[in-house]
């Protein structure tokens, strides 16, 4: 990043890939959270998911090959992949704040309780070895998080999630030779 100027572009274009890979991030929440209506959308959430880490990897390779006529080093499409993800993640929070703050009121929890209270998730407790009181206080310490916590949370997880794997989708994409047409 030698130039002002081009340090500038790779984050305004980051911005916009960030947002668009955010706006997939919180589909596939609301698809996790409908799974709790019909199972397929636990299964859309994953696809959304995989998605949007194959999307970022499409994206930085159109901004390789479109802005910077097919060539970039390796420091910078990690520094634009972070950035990506960085920005995907803070919008993923504030709406994972909005949802724990104003719409959620206890619906996920009441949901985990109900699952942790069927004989078959008992069965599972008992094959791992877990006893009831200890699940019982995880649910306990889940629900004594504030939505900000939670937004938080999620927040330093996707961003450490996203530099991880911005270090193979780097790798994979500089490239020192121009593009021919």
């Amino acid at each position: 990043m030698a130039i002002r100027e081009e340090y500038e572009q790779l984050k305004a274009f980051a911005r916009i890939d960030g947002a668009i890979i955010g706006g997939l991030w919180i589909l596939s929440f609301a698809f996790f959270i409908g799974e709790f209506y019909n199972p397929l959308f636990g299964f859309m959430s994953l696809i959304v998911g995989v998605y949007s880490l194959v999307l970022a990897a499409m994206r930085l390779k159109h901004f390789r090959d479109n802005v910077l006529d097919g060539v970039i080093t390796f420091s910078r499409a990690l520094m634009y992949s972070m950035l990506v993800y960085f920005y995907a993640a803070l919008l993923m929070a504030a709406a994972q704040f909005i949802y724990f703050q104003f719409i959620d009121q206890g619906f996920m929890l009441s949901q985990y309780e109900e699952i942790t209270n069927t004989d078959e998730f008992k069965t599972l407790l008992n094959a791992y070895g877990v006893k009831q009181e200890e699940m019982r206080l995880a649910i306990d310490n889940i629900a004594s998080l504030r939505p900000i916590d939670i937004a938080l949370q999620f927040l330093t997880t996707n961003i450490i999630l996203g530099f991880m794997v911005s270090l193979p989708i780097a790798t994979m994409l500089k490239s020192k030779y121009k593009r021919r047409f």
